[in-house]
């Protein structure tokens, strides 16, 4: 009898096990061909995942050796390539969360440095058809032909989250139609519960501080997807730009078409220009490269030190240049991509001017005070990250340390620690610093990619002075002196820079290396001899 039960007991658990192999094979299938691919993307993410921490619990070991060493950097090239690759093949909101983790990507290892640049915010088009539907769902059964006077059906561009059309209007205006991708909204909750998921387990795998940040980044994200806050974004950075004098003619946001705008429709006036960092188009069109980096780094000083209205995203497709209004702006550079903002608290931007006023007059018990405030207990390496060049309180640093395969291991351990206790109040850090450190990142890389025209880090201090006076009084003679001072010095030592990198290249062929090069490596130096941090310097390279 018990032989028939457990022949009837194995039957219908095959049958179970069949049906439900059918069924989720049935799914997933189904599931493959929609748009959204829900069940597709979650399950390669959550396998993903999980393959990863699994390899680095069982592979991350101590070891005493080269063969040991070069483990670890396979480890991490495998890992890296296996998290990139899944955020790729995901696209959509993948696409924005692995670049907010490659802004960040100086505390990792230089594998996740080097694929972190990879991971570009571009994507297949969607079929004109798609457009249709989402255009008639926002505008009660329009066509874009009932609409616009042209449209244009091939795209000029598209990304992770839209993709956009030129058209014309019935009245003449030749604009810019951004149309959200028809997955997006449904892909949206289930992407971020699984980013979510990811960084809790990895959370408890590691023992590192990872969620902190999870609800601020995930909050922006949203926003970024609804294309009626980035029209408000757009009409409030135009308010801004009109409030700075110095800045009024120099920059310029297009006007947004709010009776043809929607949560996943945008229409923007059409702007002929040339990207920032594409230098030879700019001088055939005789406009000053040197001016337009010039008026771009102001610009985001300006809102990061002033306004406290970031601008989360200036990369060089959305940082144009065309000709000025007059001959005293022959110049004038254009912000597009408005949807990923953030807004500083008054407390914060108040905090940060005093930061960076700090840095620049080495007022050593301010920067602790502040990074006190902020629950940060490393002021030194802050400082470092903040400046994106090293910074000490001592007059020099111990170089030339030859450091072997153990001592590197040990230090990444050590990094670990550190990280660990970096933050030693969570609370306390100020979410706005996620994204503005993705701001300072990518106009460092522009400005690299120029050959480094313009000196950055002065232009941004001198903002952060202005911003001091717009809400804490002007600085005392004294320490205006002594700031004027250490600009002075700073400038001295970008233009020898710029003399000894002319004359090279003049006498000897030499290839141009600009300041920001030089910053690159010697942060790069600096960064493992004092933190125990390795950095490719061309990790965030535009």
């Amino acid at each position: 009898m018990s032989f028939f039960l457990k022949r009837l007991v194995y039957s219908k658990a095959a049958k179970f096990a069949l049906g439900t192999t059918i069924t989720c094979t049935s799914a997933y299938a189904y599931d493959s061909n929609t748009e959204a691919q829900v069940l597709s993307r979650n399950v390669r993410t959550l396998y993903n995942g999980i393959a990863l921490a699994v390899d680095y619990k069982f592979n991350f070991k101590p070891q005493k050796s080269e063969e040991a060493g070069l483990q670890i950097e396979q480890l991490h090239e495998r890992t890296a390539n296996r998290v990139f690759d899944t955020f790729e093949r995901n696209g959509g909101l993948y696409i924005k969360v692995g670049q907010v983790i490659g802004t960040q990507a100086a505390i990792l290892p230089i594998a996740y440095q080097k694929r972190a640049r990879r991971l570009f915010d571009s994507a297949p088009a969607v079929p004109f058809e798609s457009v249709e539907r989402i255009f008639k769902e926002d505008f009660d059964g329009k066509h874009p032909s009932e609409v616009f006077a042209e449209f244009d059906e091939t795209p000029v561009a598209s990304a992770s989250i839209a993709q956009v059309h030129k058209a014309r209007l019935k009245n003449g205006d030749v604009v810019a139609v951004k149309i959200q991708k028809p997955a997006i909204q449904k892909q949206m909750n289930w992407d971020l519960r699984a980013f979510r998921l990811l960084l809790n387990v990895y959370e408890r795998i590691f023992d590192l501080p990872l969620t902190w940040s999870c609800n601020y980044i995930e909050e922006h994200l949203r926003m970024e997807t609804d294309f009626e806050i980035e029209a408000n974004n757009a009409k409030k950075a135009w308010k801004h730009i009109q409030e700075e004098p110095s800045l009024k003619d120099k920059l310029y946001v297009p006007k947004v078409y709010d009776e043809y705008t929607s949560k996943r429709v945008l229409v923007c006036e059409w702007v002929d220009a040339v990207q920032l960092t594409d230098k030879d188009t700019l001088q055939k069109s005789n406009l000053d490269p040197v001016e337009a980096m010039k008026i771009a780094v102001e610009a985001f000083a300006s809102q990061i030190f002033r306004s406290g209205f970031v601008h989360g995203d200036p990369h060089p497709g959305n940082v144009l240049v065309r000709k000025g209004p007059n001959k005293k702006n022959p110049v004038q550079v254009v912000l597009l991509d408005h949807g990923l903002y953030i807004q500083e608290s008054e407390k914060f931007r108040k905090e940060y001017c005093l930061l960076w006023e700090a840095l620049f007059m080495l007022d050593l018990e301010k920067i602790a005070d502040i990074c006190k405030e902020w629950g940060i207990t490393d002021p030194n390496m802050f400082a470092s990250i903040t400046l994106q060049r090293p910074f000490t309180g001592k007059k020099a640093l111990h170089t030339g340390v030859k450091i072997d395969i153990q001592d590197m291991y040990e230090m990444q351990l050590h990094m670990k620690e550190r990280i660990k206790t970096f933050l030693k109040d969570q609370a306390l850090f100020p979410r706005e610093l996620i994204f503005i450190s993705r701001n300072m990142n990518i106009v460092r890389a522009n400005n690299k990619a120029m050959n480094s025209p313009v000196n950055r880090i002065n232009i941004m201090a001198r903002w952060a002075v202005r911003g001091i006076s717009r809400g804490e009084g002007s600085l005392s003679s004294w320490r205006s002196f002594v700031f004027e001072c250490t600009l002075f010095f700073m400038s001295l030592s970008f233009w020898l820079v710029r003399l000894k990198d002319a004359t090279n290249r003049y006498l000897f062929g030499s290839k141009a290396r600009g300041l920001e090069d030089i910053l690159d490596e010697t942060m790069k130096e600096k960064m493992y001899e004092q933190f125990g941090v390795r950095i490719d310097p061309s990790a965030f390279d535009a």
